[in-house]
């Protein structure tokens, strides 16, 4: 400022300057902010040392120059400003104006907050202009950029359903940032490596060489053309770039790093948003997909639901003929094995209908045909017939009602007699002791079931999924390992078409409380039957033939002869397996669970084991590794029984040590041929190594009186000065003439000289 001439400026030598543009002189340049000093009438600039880097290429011609010179490219902007505070208009406030200034060799976007303060003279005219100004362009920048980094991150896919739409729906996004002029995106198409195809573009963007594009794609590296930016779209767990975006880059603003940085991050958000778009259409197709599975599976249910009841009729129905019309002139085995074919024909009746309940529930056709219904008798009904039942596995069945009683509720009545057999059916089964209470309440808006065990309870982590189809918790021990896994989601599906809910509560080991609530409806018009005694007639027998088969197997008597232990929870398919080992001759013992198995081969070993691998608690593998593991019973012939077909099956049962393992179903005379060949090669097994134990205790004597022999030879030798053949005569010479063995002979000339050594050796 001092080496400037100011007698060349209108403002003229420093000498004659006014007193007020001195002082405002003092004020500006010691200032730390930057402070620009416009005076008189033309604007004669006068600024600190801190206002020069806002100058740029204008410094240092700007001090002394009139303002409308300095700046020429924006006074349109800001004359009038400056005009206003001259004529007296009083201070002007400006935030974030946007001025192209031409201070670095190009007209530059940038944005200033300022304000214009007049400075009067001692006549009380503006005589100056106080300029306090700040450079926000890289804030307003920041934030701008940061807005359209946020629209990336923010934008919504789900009408995007390829990935060129989101590329697309990215650009748009695009299209509104001041920063980016022009963008074009390309993808690389499925299966191509070299091609790249453009799906979406807007703005004046100049082509950009296709060798620049393909380099980028391969290398995965920006580069830099012309007035662009080529980056690459990478996206995770692509080993290559699926695309470019060719970016312009504006002419306002240096390509400087900050401007680097924020197109970096544009191609990084816009990747994520390819690969969000990829993620979704992968979950949409996967989705989808198990739509298409889970409705095939639907249809699969119906279908083999349908085609199993016509062979099911045809067999229920001659079987129920026979028992009725012929089982007093049939033998007892006949009689019972038909008795046994008819109850599992029952039960795969049953399991038909579930599977048929579920395939409407999956594909929302299980609807509810409603009917005036007695609750509290139909409930009765159904759980009365699980008395018996209860009685021989050592159950108390409690049945309360009462406060249900007299209630006429719009039910359909063969759902609720499912939902109580159901949940009865399954108290049963996982109750080994104690109690089963069932409890029925009508109030004003519900009609409430519960039904209470004092069973082995559902772990904490699985009871909010007992109701899933096709789910069994692990580990639980019932009375039978047999069951589909989908009798409690049959329930909930039920209690749903009734408009209602179940829920359970339950602790290991102390018991599990099944809640079943629907609405109460009003019936209308209620006559004839309302108790639904054919329904629960209809549905029990199924329910009632399954749970006989939990009954625990009876204990039997020892007994000689071959003995063949079967272990077996079903008890149709035990007394089955009995009465065909029965038929052999064979002494047969039965057990219905691995503990009770173990109990009976420790009391006497059976000859062999015929088990069933799925079993209550311990399975029958189990059963198989402890006998490998007892030295006693190591060699104990093992067949197994499993429902799992597959050679994988038989391997595993194999591996653990069984001697044979038989698919069921399986030919009676295939088991039967295959137990007597384990029985008999057991038996040959015996016979050879009880021989060889024979042979080797005969062979230890003969070595043990050949070496008596010897050392008798050997004393002889020494005593009497002979060789081994005149000692040997001598021996075989005194055996003849006492008349007894040689060996016997040897052993005492031993013992003679063992015992003459030992006086010497006393003496």
């Amino acid at each position: 400022m001092r080496a400037k001439d100011w007698a060349s400026t209108p403002l003229g030598p420093v000498e004659s300057w006014p007193v007020e543009l001195r002082a405002a002189v003092r004020t500006v340049l010691p200032s730390r902010i930057p402070m620009l000093l416009w005076w008189g009438p033309e604007l004669i600039q006068i600024f600190n040392e801190a206002y020069t880097p806002l100058l740029g290429d204008k410094f240092p011609d700007a001090a002394g120059q009139p303002a409308a010179r300095c700046w020429s490219e924006v006074w349109d902007q800001l004359g009038p400003l400056a005009e206003q505070v001259l004529g007296g208009g009083g201070a002007t406030y400006s935030e974030e104006m946007h001025l192209l200034l031409r201070r670095h060799g190009y007209l530059e976007e940038t944005y200033w907050t300022f304000s214009y303060s007049p400075v009067h003279s001692e006549d009380g005219t503006v005589a100056g202009i106080f300029v306090a100004t700040n450079d926000v362009t890289a804030r307003t920048l920041a934030h701008r950029r940061l807005e359209s980094l946020r629209q990336l991150g923010t934008l919504s896919l789900t009408g995007a359903d390829t990935i060129t739409d989101a590329a697309r729906a990215a650009v748009t996004v695009l299209s509104g940032s001041a920063d980016l002029p022009g963008v074009v995106a390309y993808l690389r198409p499925d299966g191509t490596e070299d091609r790249l195809e453009l799906v979406a573009a807007y703005g004046d963007q100049a082509d950009t060489p296709p060798d620049t594009l393909r380099k980028v794609a391969r290398t995965g590296q920006a580069e830099r053309v012309a007035g662009s930016v080529v980056l690459p779209l990478v996206v995770s767990g692509q080993a290559e770039p699926i695309g470019v975006l060719a970016v312009g880059v504006s002419p306002y603003r240096e390509l400087d790093e900050f401007y680097r940085v924020f197109l970096d991050l544009v191609a990084a958000r816009v990747s994520a948003v390819l690969g969000d778009a990829l993620a979704y259409t992968a979950q949409r197709t996967r989705a989808s997909a198990l739509a298409e599975l889970d409705a095939a599976k639907t249809r699969f249910f119906q279908n083999v639901s349908h085609e199993f009841r016509t062979p099911l009729t045809l067999l229920l129905g001659p079987l129920r003929t026979v028992l009725d019309r012929h089982a007093d002139v049939l033998p007892a085995d006949q009689r019972d094995g038909l008795a046994a074919a008819y109850q599992a024909a029952l039960r795969l009746q049953r399991l038909v209908d579930a599977l048929l309940d579920v395939a409407r529930a999956e594909a929302d056709e299980l609807h509810a045909r409603r009917e005036p219904t007695d609750v509290a008798a139909l409930t009765a009904e159904c759980a009365s017939m699980f008395r018996a039942v209860a009685e021989r596995n050592d159950l108390r069945l409690r049945i309360a009602v009462d406060g249900a009683a007299g209630a006429t509720v719009a039910l359909d009545r063969e759902m609720w007699a499912k939902i109580v057999l159901n949940l009865l059916s399954n108290a049963v089964k996982f109750t080994p002791s104690g109690s089963v209470t069932l409890t029925l309440d009508v109030t004003g808006d519900d009609v409430t079931l519960t039904v209470a065990d004092t069973g082995v309870g559902i772990p904490d982590v699985e009871q909010d999924r007992i109701f899933d189809r096709f789910h069994q918790v692990a580990g639980t021990r019932g009375r039978s390992r047999e069951g589909a896994g989908i009798g409690l989601a049959l329930v909930a599906d039920l209690a749903a078409a009734l408009g209602g809910r179940v829920t359970v509560a339950s602790v290991p080991r102390q018991g599990s409380t099944f809640t079943v609530t629907v609405p109460r409806i009003a019936a209308v018009s209620p006559n004839g039957d309302l108790s639904g005694h054919d329904v629960a007639a209809k549905l029990a027998p199924a329910f009632l033939g399954e749970a006989r088969q939990w009954e625990p197997a009876g204990t039997t008597e020892p007994r000689d002869g071959t003995r063949v232990l079967v272990v077996e929870d079903n008890a149709d398919m035990r007394d089955y397996l009995a009465r065909l080992m029965d038929e052999q001759g064979w002494l047969v013992d039965l057990a219905g669970d691995v503990d009770t198995a173990l109990a009976l081969i420790g009391a006497k070993p059976p000859d062999l084991v015929v088990s069933d691998v799925m079993l209550p608690g311990r399975d029958g593998l189990d059963l198989l590794r402890q006998l490998r593991a007892d030295p006693r019973l190591v060699r104990l012939p093992v067949v197994l029984l499993t429902a799992r077909a597959g050679p994988e099956s038989a391997v595993e049962g194999l591996r653990h040590g069984a001697d044979d393992y038989v698919v069921k179903p399986f030919h009676p005379v295939e088991l039967i041929a295959r137990v007597r060949v384990h029985l008999e090669l057991s038996r040959l097994r015996e016979t050879v190594l009880e021989s060889s134990e024979r042979e080797a205790e005969q062979l230890r004597a003969a070595l043990d009186s050949r070496s008596v022999l010897s050392q008798a030879v050997g004393l002889l030798m020494a005593t009497h000065r002979v060789d081994a053949d005149t000692a040997f005569r001598q021996l075989v010479a005194l055996s003849q003439h006492r008349n007894r063995k040689a060996r016997e002979i040897a052993a005492e000339i031993v013992a003679d000289f063992t015992a003459g050594l030992a006086a010497q050796q006393e003496s």
